[in-house]
């Protein structure tokens, strides 16, 4: 019993020394900067604030070992507020043994060692707080992913076009606007600086230069020539119905 609360009290102790630790810590680094600032220029405090080393001022050096003093103190009392949870406890069983019987007696936590243990409560509490946020994050990620996926599997199984068969094919595509030449699969022309068409996501379009199908002229009942590039196609009637060529 008395080597439990030694080991309580010395870890109150810890906690109280990572309280300070951190505290001189952010005092060095608020208070070098503050003098800093107050201290006029030219004083020889200043220039030695100024000074650089290996690279970097003495003031930046001073903010560093403030900052990595409040790192050790907050260390210092996290490990400490970890153990006195880990070895506090609800209630103790205490038995006392009279004669052929015995008697067991629940103990209750006095009010420092209460103390302890909701002071370590908490911190367990902060971090499955924490666990859940990152838990909950990474799930929202999976389930956006899968989404993306499912849409990508549903574009993939859109039926595919019905095959366009090419009679002739043509050398080089005409600018419906100036009239000039341009060299097949082009998207604007290379005279006057004009898009060649207009093509709409999805659309069935010419497999010699990739103008739209419905800007092709109609030869026959099958027959079809590109707007553009003057292939001679084979259009299927199914295809001819759904473009509008019909």
């Amino acid at each position: 019993m008395k080597s439990v609360r030694g080991e309580g009290a010395l870890r109150m102790v810890s906690m109280l020394l990572g309280c300070v630790v951190s505290f001189l810590g952010v005092a060095l680094v608020l208070g070098s900067t503050l003098y800093y600032i107050t201290l006029p220029a030219g004083t020889p405090i200043k220039e030695f604030f100024d000074t650089n080393f290996l690279g970097l001022p003495y003031l930046l050096y001073f903010a560093i070992i403030g900052s990595a003093i409040t790192v050790v103190g907050l260390v210092i009392f996290i490990k400490a507020s970890r153990s006195v949870e880990a070895v506090a406890q609800p209630g103790r069983i205490m038995a006392r043994q009279r004669g052929t019987g015995a008697r067991i007696r629940t103990v209750r936590p006095r009010g420092r060692e209460r103390a302890r243990i909701e002071g370590g409560g908490i911190v367990e509490e902060i971090e499955r707080e924490i666990e859940e946020i990152v838990k909950s994050s990474e799930e929202i990620m999976e389930e956006t992913g899968v989404e993306e996926e499912v849409e990508e599997v549903r574009e993939e199984e859109v039926k595919p076009e019905e095959a366009v068969e090419v009679v002739t094919r043509g050398t080089d595509m005409v600018c419906p606007n100036c009239g000039a030449i341009n060299p097949l699969k082009s998207k604007k022309c290379s005279k006057c600086k004009k898009p060649l068409f207009k093509a709409e996501k999805g659309e069935p379009t010419c497999p010699t230069c990739g103008a739209p199908l419905k800007l092709a002229k109609r030869i026959s009942d099958e027959l079809f020539v590109c707007g553009l590039c003057f292939s001679e196609l084979k259009i299927p009637t199914s295809l001819q119905e759904e473009i509008g060529l019909t």
